[in-house]
């Protein structure tokens, strides 16, 4: 059963989204949400890079799915193309199938994670959130942290002024807090109390001397060919990732590899050495490091995708059938 986004875009509102992708993040963290290895290709394709990504997951007794995505892109420019993505869904209770249409849910799962982890990591009252990028996954960043803070300004900056203008045009007039668009990284993060990066550049954007200490960042990341963060950064503060592995292949951590200091990387730990993600941020585990300028670094979990999914698999369903069930009263 196709599941298109016109169906079911005007059904969700932004409390919906950020709604999902926390109790993604809660179940996955309380192992009822597992996501397996995914596997990532990328070939050149023209000027542009094919990426390819298949993200397996499941809701343990619920549902089974995999979102499969394809993307063009040039990391060097920050052009981003062409992008499809759908989620093939498996009811495990009925065994009835959905190919659920993904772009959006690509977004705003994306945006919520962000947003959300500045709730579980930053200090309780932010007040100026700094986002870094104009493009789909920091508009979405910027219209969840207004919605999940009482900020008292947003500021957003990229490398285009007409970039710059577009992203003013369409989420200025949809946010609470009032958006000032900076031109340059360092104006835009100066004593900002949450820097949320996105942004698909080759070399880093961000160092020590760029964000306040006690300052919160979420990166959105999890590409091998990108890195927002510079290997100083990385390392001054603990580090929240999504899942290890995939942290581990990201630009960032690699570049940390090659130059032999991966091991100096503060990744949070548990009494017993145990790698703390988000999920256990969700849960409430790392109170400790609430206001302590923790990086989140956020690769993307097919558990999100899967559980945004099966939220527009139940709504759509239910109003097919309260529809059905309403043309036969009128017969």
């Amino acid at each position: 059963m196709p599941l298109h986004e016109s169906e079911f875009i005007s059904l969700f509102t932004l409390d919906d989204w950020i709604s999902s992708c926390d109790e993604a993040f809660r179940l996955y963290g309380q192992g009822l949400m597992v996501n397996p290895p995914r596997v990532e290709t990328v070939e050149r394709a023209g000027a542009l890079d094919l990426f390819r990504l298949n993200m397996p997951a499941e809701w343990i007794g619920r549902y089974r799915g995999e979102k499969r995505i394809e993307e063009r892109s040039d990391v060097e420019t920050g052009r981003l193309g062409a992008r499809s993505a759908v989620i093939a869904l498996k009811d495990l209770r009925t065994g009835a199938r959905a190919e659920v249409e993904a772009d959006l849910i690509t977004n705003m799962r994306t945006g919520a994670a962000g947003a959300l982890a500045a709730r579980y990591l930053a200090r309780p009252d932010p007040e100026v959130a700094a986002v870094l990028g104009t493009g789909r996954i920091a508009k979405a960043l910027t219209l969840c942290a207004d919605r999940l803070f009482d900020l008292k300004e947003v500021r957003a900056t990229s490398r285009r002024p007409e970039g710059r203008r577009a992203f003013a045009e369409e989420v200025g007039p949809r946010l609470r807090a009032p958006l000032r668009m900076m031109e340059t990284i360092p104006a835009c993060v100066e004593d900002a109390d949450m820097v949320l990066s996105a942004v698909p550049t080759p070399g880093p954007i961000l160092r020590p001397r760029d964000v306040r200490p006690d300052a919160h960042l979420s990166v959105m990341a999890g590409d091998a060919r990108t890195a927002q963060l510079d290997l100083d950064l990385l390392r001054a503060r603990p580090i929240v990732v999504d899942e290890p592995t995939q942290a581990a292949r990201s630009g960032e951590f690699r570049a940390a590899q090659e130059a032999g200091r991966y091991g100096d990387i503060q990744f949070a730990r548990d009494a017993q050495g145990h790698l703390l993600t988000v999920g256990d941020a969700a849960n409430g585990r790392l109170g400790h490091l609430r206001g302590k300028g923790a990086i989140a670094y956020l690769t993307g979990l097919a558990v999100q995708d899967l559980h945004a999914a099966a939220m527009v698999y139940e709504r759509v369903t239910g109003e097919r059938a309260s529809t059905e069930n309403h043309i036969d009263t009128k017969r």
